[in-house]
């Protein structure tokens, strides 16, 4: 049997709707409109997170290198493809039920497949006038994109940020990417940082001086307490050290390392040794700056504080012991003494 023109023409339409039919039904799931893939993005990244106020204050006035990479072109119906260095990737996973670790691994993928490419985009998060620190990129073509932002030190160098490289999508889409929030696609989003830090160390250096000294009573051995207070006024440091002397005009300066960078500690000379007293204060403040901010920072020097004993007049024999307490693995103090039994 033949089949006339007009017949063959309505079955090509008719398959031409159904082999349309998954498309428009991914379409319909994703996203209400199609993605107008022509379409130039604009992208801001924000410190804006759910962030401590120490936290969020160091954020907002730093400045954060930003890289963008394009890692795959996006389809009218939001489907990805891998494109350049990150072509094998599959992204046709990608769904509104795509897990939290779903993400991450994928983003790891990514940024282990950068190699020696250049972003397509860079920028750096600072704070603007009246506004959270943020970065804007524009005229982004549509796609998905690997977020890298750069590790950074805040302002004093106390704290060293480092941030999750992660994927976001241009345009973006709450319902289509998380499966809930708004079902249209949005050619500007505003994202935020996925960041964490470590506190960094730095040095003290006691600087003790006799002024006179009785050359029979022999060497002098003085006691300090250093005590280390954050922000928020919590104690995070504490210790014992000695200095022995012995001489008119001699000055011994002792070295504690591993105080946490940016706290304010207190030293107090506590026993200035038998027969010996202390010319001035007894107590001094300073606060401990990392090594970073000695290579980083202009003028900047390592913490230091002085003190001057003279002999008193007294004939006394005695001597000193250093008590050291350290923190150990359990955030616990742990005592050591010079003291021989």
């Amino acid at each position: 049997m033949k089949i006339s023109k007009r017949v063959r023409r309505g079955y090509a339409l008719v398959l031409a709707l159904l082999l349309a039919l998954p498309c428009l039904t991914l379409m319909q799931t994703q996203a209400a409109d199609a993605v107008e893939v022509d379409r130039k993005c604009n992208l801001t990244v924000s410190v804006e997170g759910n962030y401590d106020k120490a936290f969020e204050a160091d954020l907002s006035e730093m400045q954060i290198p930003v890289a963008l990479y394009r890692v795959a072109s996006v389809d009218v119906s939001g489907r990805y493809t891998g494109v350049g260095s990150w072509a094998s990737m599959k992204f046709d996973s990608i769904s509104g039920e795509t897990k939290a670790d779903n993400w991450t691994t994928l983003a790891q993928e990514a940024y282990e497949l950068i190699g020696d490419g250049q972003p397509d985009a860079e920028e750096k998060i600072e704070k603007t006038q009246g506004a959270l620190a943020s970065a804007k990129f524009t005229d982004l073509d549509t796609g998905m994109y690997l977020v890298v932002p750069e590790t950074s030190f805040n302002t004093d160098y106390s704290y060293e940020y480092t941030f999750t490289p992660y994927l976001t999508a241009l345009p973006g889409n709450a319902f289509a990417q998380t499966g809930a929030g708004d079902d249209s696609w949005n050619y500007e989003p505003v994202i935020g940082l996925k960041a964490e830090r470590a506190q960094q160390e730095g040095t003290l250096l006691i600087n003790k001086t006799l002024d006179t000294y009785n050359e029979t009573l022999g060497a002098v051995t003085c006691v300090f307490r250093v005590e280390g207070h954050d922000d928020a006024g919590n104690a995070v440091y504490s210790n014992v050290i000695s200095a022995t002397l012995e001489g008119a005009g001699n000055t011994e300066t002792v070295r504690l390392n591993g105080i946490p960078a940016g706290i304010r500690v207190t030293v107090t000379e506590i026993y200035a040794g038998s027969n010996y007293q202390v010319v001035g204060p007894d107590t001094v403040e300073t606060v401990i700056v990392s090594k970073e901010a000695l290579e980083n920072v202009d003028g900047a020097s390592e913490a230091s504080v002085s003190f001057t004993n003279a002999y008193n007049g007294g004939n006394r024999g005695g001597y000193g012991v250093t008590n050291q307490f350290n923190l150990d693995e359990n955030g616990l103090w742990d005592w050591t003494t010079d003291l021989q039994e």
